[in-house]
């Protein structure tokens, strides 16, 4: 299947890296004008019932699923377990809209629903038994057939003592059409994992990005293939793009409990104006130094365990130790030492050169591994906004971003603006971290909420409903949503059960004169609404924005929405699989009420990571009144 290809904003090339990689001979030309669904082969998702709670509880976590099965001899061998007759073995399984849970959605759909399901219902556990000749740390050829959500390549595996078993092998770094050496590391439900050893031949259909160091040596990041912070970097930016659009879809498929003929078609995503140097915090790591060096150390001296450390030869044993500054290795354990990030912005980055020398020189300090945490910020105003002297866009001077500033502890403030707002937060706190796509994040939200005047007249004759002239942000926040849509409402309340965060919203809404417009409640989770109506909120004049942690929302809040009844809902979702999940709640217990209901109005994604397989979704739901 192919469909037409989005057209990519404009974007400049990415940095250049210091080291270059070998060229292979390149075709002159890169085939980009179709797509083959990133799920193919044969992977046609359809929403399965399965009976599961569809929305965790407030009290309680969502629980790890396990099961028991008796686990064959020979596997227990290959994975280092002590045998033991008929010894019972704990099957966990990922907890539901994890990102374990989406990976076997994109196995079962590979593979084939019936023959998945068929398999699992005879409950003898064949589903974790991998081919016996398949073994643990021996490597084989395949051929790729599709991505998985996640960005990782998903192989057909048949059986030579089976012919009738089918199995799937699961590796990073290789795309559809590519035939790969591969080194099998773990078996797991339906699935092996594997290290890519080496591509022996390359599809050209998902390559030639700008990223793609094959063709352009100097682009990209020279740690793609063993970092595990991108998938995707050598796709053409409008494939990422389709790719993201097809996250979305699948999401609803499996997981919102909806049938096709209520959801709407989803909409292109909307790619970020940066693609390279966008992203605005990292948190790389490090290890502490073995306790054998911390021995030297306090025995013979610093002397003679600072040459350990300087003769390290990267093996964590006696014969050295290499302190390694970065991030996780994908499919190994160990941080991986990364000099430089080509998404992270340039402030960043050079901020990351001297904290790595401030930990080499004081290694011997730390007695354990610690996370660093570097976020890009503007300058501290002078004056700096207050209530009394409010920040103006108007006459506030333009800062470069060459004049950005890297902060470094938690607690210090980061300055950031967002069209005409200034926003200051902790550093330690969260904050959207593409700075380049909250405008149009944002302006998309506000036209959602009011549509075109071609458009308007149409949803309120549908609806039968008004517009709102209140705005309730939820999950608030620092009040990103709150304060940049405030100019279209009369009066905006944000609500969240983090006091910090409402002390920052209200500090937020002070500097930008916003004081008399906003209202900030520091709300109980049982009881996050309660407190609306007597400051003027009542459902018949609000629209409500979420903007919920990747766990999304718990059942409580949703029924509190729904008693709310606000004349709008806009869910904006950092993980659209439980988006995908509450939405469906949404809509199946308002279609219980008498006369009203919500509709799913819109459904599209938004590329806040480009280069990696992460899309943000945003859901508009309208009230119609019967």
């Amino acid at each position: 299947m192919t469909t037409s290809i989005p057209t990519s904003p404009s974007t400049r090339s990415p940095p250049a890296k210091r080291l270059k990689s070998d060229v292979s001979d390149i075709p002159n030309t890169i085939e980009t004008n179709g797509f083959t669904e990133i799920t193919e082969a044969p992977i046609k998702s359809e929403f399965i019932d399965d009976n599961n709670e569809i929305i965790p509880k407030a009290s309680t976590s969502t629980s790890t699923s396990t099961i028991e099965q008796t686990k064959p001899k020979v596997q227990q061998q290959q994975q280092g377990v002590k045998t033991k007759k008929n010894r019972k073995f704990k099957r966990v399984l990922p907890d539901k809209y994890s990102a374990g849970d989406v990976l076997f959605q994109d196995i079962r759909d590979f593979l084939g629903q019936e023959y998945v399901d068929n398999l699992i219902n005879e409950k003898n556990g064949l589903e974790w038994e991998f081919p016996e000749e398949l073994k643990l740390f021996e490597e084989i050829v395949l051929d790729v057939s599709a991505f998985t959500v996640s960005g990782e390549s998903i192989s057909l595996y048949t059986s030579t003592s089976n012919p009738n078993k089918k199995w799937t092998i699961i590796t990073p770094f290789a795309h559809p059409g590519d035939k790969i050496r591969v080194k099998i590391y773990k078996h797991d439900r339906l699935c092996s994992y594997a290290d890519l050893q080496e591509i022996l031949e390359f599809s050209e259909t998902y390559r030639g990005g700008e990223g793609d160091r094959r063709k352009f040596p100097q682009n990209g990041c020279k740690y793609f293939g063993e970092c595990g912070g991108c998938q995707l970097q050598p796709l053409p930016y409008s494939l990422q793009l389709e790719h993201k659009k097809r996250t979305v879809e699948l999401a609803y498929k499996r997981f919102s409990n909806l049938s096709g003929s209520v959801l709407p078609n989803i909409q292109d995503t909307i790619g970020s104006p940066k693609q390279w140097e966008y992203r605005t915090k990292i948190t790389p790591h490090f290890d502490s130094a073995p306790k054998w060096i911390q021995k030297q150390l306090k025995e013979q001296g610093e002397e003679v365990a600072l040459n350990s450390l300087k003769n390290g030869d990267g093996d964590q044993h006696k014969n050295g130790w290499q302190l390694r500054i970065g991030f996780e290795r994908k499919g190994k354990p160990g941080v991986m030492d990364i000099e430089e990030c080509p998404i992270a912005t340039p402030v960043l980055n050079k901020k990351m050169t001297e904290e790595r020398k401030r930990v080499q020189d004081t290694i011997m300090s730390f007695s354990r591994g610690a996370t660093l945490l570097l976020r890009d910020s503007l300058p501290e105003p002078i004056p700096k906004p207050d209530i009394d002297n409010p920040f103006n866009s108007e006459t506030a001077p333009e800062i470069s971003p060459e004049d950005h500033i890297a902060i470094t502890n938690h607690k210090l403030p980061v300055y950031e603006k967002v069209g005409k707002y200034l926003f200051s937060f902790n550093a330690g706190s969260f904050f959207q971290n593409n700075n380049s796509i909250l405008i149009p994040l944002t302006d998309y939200v506000k036209e959602a909420i009011f549509p075109s005047t071609s458009s308007l007249s149409t949803i309120i004759t549908k609806s039968k409903s008004k517009l709102p002239t209140h705005l309730v942000d939820t999950y608030c926040g620092s009040g990103l949503f709150g304060i940049t849509l405030s100019d279209k409402f009369e009066k905006v309340a944000g609500v969240e059960i983090s006091n910090d965060s409402i002390i920052a919203a209200k500090k937020n809404a002070e500097m930008n004169k916003l004081q008399n417009k906003t209202t900030w409640l520091c709300g109980k989770a049982e009881d996050i609404f309660g407190d609306l109506p007597k400051n003027g909120f009542k459902g018949e004049n609000s629209c409500v924005v979420i903007d919920p942690p990747r766990k999304g929302c718990d059942e409580p809040f949703l029924k509190q929405l729904l008693e709310f009844k606000p004349l709008t809902i806009v869910y904006v979702s950092c993980n659209v699989h439980t988006q995908a999940r509450d939405v469906g709640y949404i809509i199946n217990e308002s279609d219980k009420k008498e006369g009203w209901k919500y509709v799913v109005e819109s459904l599209r994604g938004f590329d806040l990571f480009p280069q990696t397989a992460h899309v943000e979704s945003v859901a508009v739901l309208r009230l119609v009144e019967n």
